[in-house]
């Protein structure tokens, strides 16, 4: 069978997207391959075509077991014999697993870095010949990546030690210019074909709000939104409970996921989620690597992330059906507080590195939230400022996020920057550097206890912004070192410094202005697809739960709403007719097909004329 064929009868399409066919023909032809591709742009595709059409088994090294076992189901319900080895088998199963392979009875296995480092797994392919050897989420393996992972490292050894290297395909939805050359160098890979797709996911909105209240504001856009599916993310687990204690309050059906709740009870939340029992999943980030679930449209930060590259993995779960979705961050001051604390509690100071290495991880660090921070609080477009991060050139306007939507005005700040520059100078003069806190009470004419110890009372700039809120200095102060007239240092604490375009504030007197909001007016979403007989949508849906419930899998396992929707335009008589629509495979189509037809066909009769 050619690409195509296999491509249409295992996973339902007549073609490959752009970015997918020149990696699928690099694999076949043996070459290894590095794949940087937006999350839902296919990247599973690319290394299961070629492992199914290549002689032997296609290994795939995943980081977690969930994401192995929901890309397994998939394939099963694909008709591919796949299987997963994870450390919540008992040894009897793994065992079982590990004949069969032997036997050469699956063509893709999944497994955990870590299992790389047992023997009867590498024996196992010292006697199995490997189709390929795919690694997932391969950022992991850098420690410039946001998931850093020491088992990654023991690939390269792995690969090292095979009778007959296979061609390796490395895949990442996140990765900068220096984590790609990272996992080109650690992973060993030959002569690599490299293909960087884009970040961009064109219907994904972004939004950014600063709200006085994170729950009422949380409560109204749930209550907006009850009939749609979305996850809201949490920083700790603490919070996770608070919220979702909150929303069971008040009569939302949600779940919980967090790594403290037991191994059944995340499970079942995560099951509950995906079998659309509950329609809003409270968690930290430990939920949603590999989550599969087409139909989530919204994701929620309740508080910022540590790091962009986190930021645009979690809201990236959002849309994957290809319609739009939401992507909501709140924002306050003290999420960068949070934030910090888990940072330099986090592994980079734990006991594995030595005490350069762990400084030079917290640094690392700390840069990457202080670009999280920035993505809170620029006035630009959204989208831009995220992927201008990654490295691509895009237009400055997208007309969708927060930022777009925002009537946006000029205004004068020249006075108020006078007086931050002068304070900063003073400070200078005594040999003093302060942060952004301590700053904003020397301006305010605070009488604080660390302003009484240290004697900055008596600076001449003490008070001169005291009728000023706290918010509107901060911001001053914040376009201030954006525009370059300030310096923030922030390797162990956000202090200001100046620089050598602070005179030109202070001594030179330029103008100085800042964005201000005139008010949001952002579009609404566009109508993705035109509309179909909800009635007939409805019946398939019916169908479509009662056969997975069969099944034991989720409903979008069989045919997402996206499929449904494409069977309610074309509205097929016979499953021949049904295996043409996009995105039916023709194993599932003989499967499950009839049952979908006679639907159709009964809806037909019983509508009237």
């Amino acid at each position: 069978m050619t690409p195509e064929e296999v491509l249409k009868r295992f996973f339902g399409y007549h073609t490959f997207r752009s970015s997918q066919k020149p990696l699928v023909t690099r694999l076949l032809a043996g070459q290894d391959i590095l794949g940087v591709m937006p999350t839902g742009a296919g990247k599973s595709i690319c290394y299961q075509v070629p492992a199914l059409m290549r002689s032997g088994v296609g290994l795939v090294i995943s980081p977690l077991i969930s994401l192995m076992q929901d890309q397994v189901r998939s394939l099963q319900q694909a008709g591919i014999p796949a299987a997963c080895l994870t450390s919540a088998q008992s040894r009897e199963e793994r065992a079982q697993i590990l004949r069969a392979a032997r036997q050469g009875q699956y063509k893709l296995l999944y497994a955990a870095p870590e299992r790389l480092e047992t023997l009867t797994f590498r024996a196992l392919f010292q006697e199995i010949p490997l189709a390929l050897v795919a690694v997932d989420e391969a950022h992991c393996v850098s420690q410039w990546g946001q998931d850093f992972r020491p088992s990654y490292l023991h690939i390269a050894e792995f690969l090292q030690e095979l009778p007959n290297r296979p061609p390796v395909c490395a895949f990442t939805a996140t990765a900068t210019e220096r984590v790609r050359q990272d996992i080109m160098r650690l992973l060993g890979l030959q002569d690599p074909f490299v293909l960087v797709s884009g970040f961009d996911r064109p219907n994904l909105r972004f939004f950014v709000s600063e709200p006085t209240d994170k729950r009422s504001a949380l409560l109204a856009e749930l209550a907006a939104r009850k009939e749609q599916s979305g996850i809201v993310y949490c920083l700790t687990r603490k919070q996770v409970d608070d919220v979702y204690g909150v929303l069971r309050a008040r009569g939302f059906f949600a779940a919980r996921y967090h790594a403290g709740l037991d191994a059944e009870v995340r499970k079942q939340a995560q099951n509950d989620f995906l079998y659309d029992r509950v329609r809003v999943l409270v968690a930290t980030n430990a939920f949603g690597m590999g989550i599969d679930k087409p139909n989530i449209s919204f994701v929620i930060h309740y508080s910022m992330p540590q790091d962009l590259e986190s930021y645009y993995q979690e809201a990236g779960r959002a849309g994957r059906d290809g319609r739009e979705a939401d992507c909501i961050l709140y924002y306050h001051p003290s999420d960068w507080h949070t934030c910090r604390f888990l940072i330099e509690n986090s592994r980079a100071l734990s006991d594995d590195l030595d005490e350069a290495e762990s400084k030079r991880i917290l640094q690392r660090d700390l840069e990457r939230l202080r670009r999280m921070r920035w993505y809170t609080q620029t006035t630009d477009c959204l989208r831009a400022t995220m992927l201008h991060y990654f490295g691509e050139s895009v237009p400055s306007y997208c007309g969708g996020c927060s930022n777009c939507g925002t009537h946006w005005a000029w205004k004068d700040e020249t006075l108020d920057a006078q007086k931050i520059v002068s304070c900063v100078f003073r400070l200078n003069q005594r040999g003093r550097a302060v942060g952004k806190h301590f700053l904003i009470e020397i301006l305010r004419g605070e009488h604080t206890e660390r302003v009484r110890a240290s004697g900055v009372g008596t600076l001449s700039t003490f008070g001169i912004m005291k009728s000023s809120p706290v918010y509107h200095i901060r911001y001053v102060l914040d376009c201030l070192i954006a525009q370059g007239y300030l310096t923030c240092r922030a390797e162990d604490l956000p202090i200001i410094q100046l620089n050598a375009r602070s005179g030109e504030i202070i001594k030179k007197h330029i103008p100085f202005s800042v964005k201000t909001s005139k008010g949001v007016h952002v579009t609404q979403p566009k109508q993705a697809k035109e509309p179909v007989d909800e009635g007939l949508f409805a019946a398939l849906q019916e169908t479509c739960n009662r056969l997975a419930n069969r099944a034991g899998v989720p409903s979008f396992s069989i045919f997402s709403d996206t499929i449904l929707w494409e069977m309610c335009k074309h509205q097929p008589r016979s499953v021949r007719e049904l295996e043409q629509i996009a995105g039916i495979p023709v194993y599932k189509a003989k499967r499950y097909g009839a049952a979908f037809v006679d639907c159709i066909s009964a809806y037909q009769r019983k509508r009237p004329k």
